[in-house]
């Protein structure tokens, strides 16, 4: 499973607001919203706190 799949189950199952994840990851809207659609991938950083974020609701 992908870390936008993993994502987007956290956001489904775990009824988490997309704007508390970018919140958490100091990105904007916009740039998640590309993340979410598969247009673009986030960088190194950012990868790594959404990691902590999805291992932390499992």
């Amino acid at each position: 499973m992908t870390l936008r799949e993993r994502t987007l189950k956290l956001i489904i199952e775990r009824g988490i607001n997309k704007s508390f994840i970018t919140s958490k990851l100091s990105i904007s809207n916009s740039l998640f919203s590309l993340f979410i659609n598969d247009k673009q991938p986030l960088q190194k950083p950012e990868i790594m706190k959404l990691e902590k974020l999805i291992e932390s609701y499992i």
